[in-house]
């Protein structure tokens, strides 16, 4: 199963931020799954590729937006 989540931020720097805020959680990753992140401007990019159970993917899925939405929540009460 490959998922694809394309987010479109307000400004490049709050991508960055968020791809930054993300990115050490993707290793060491468990044997079939694999998660590419990038940042193209305003758009921060994520693909799974997943060849574990549905529910591991949605597990994968539901870290990765917490954290996310924690970057996110932590980046407003700052700025």
């Amino acid at each position: 199963m490959i998922v694809h989540i394309q987010l479109n931020f307000k400004s490049e720097e709050e991508a960055r931020r968020t791809l930054f805020a993300i990115s050490p959680d993707n290793s060491p990753l468990p044997e079939g799954l694999e998660i590419e992140c990038s940042c193209d401007n305003q758009k921060v990019n994520v693909t799974i590729n997943s060849s574990r159970s549905l529910e591991s993917l949605a597990a994968t899925l539901e870290d990765i937006m917490s954290a996310i939405d924690l970057s996110l929540r932590t980046s407003d009460s700052v700025d």
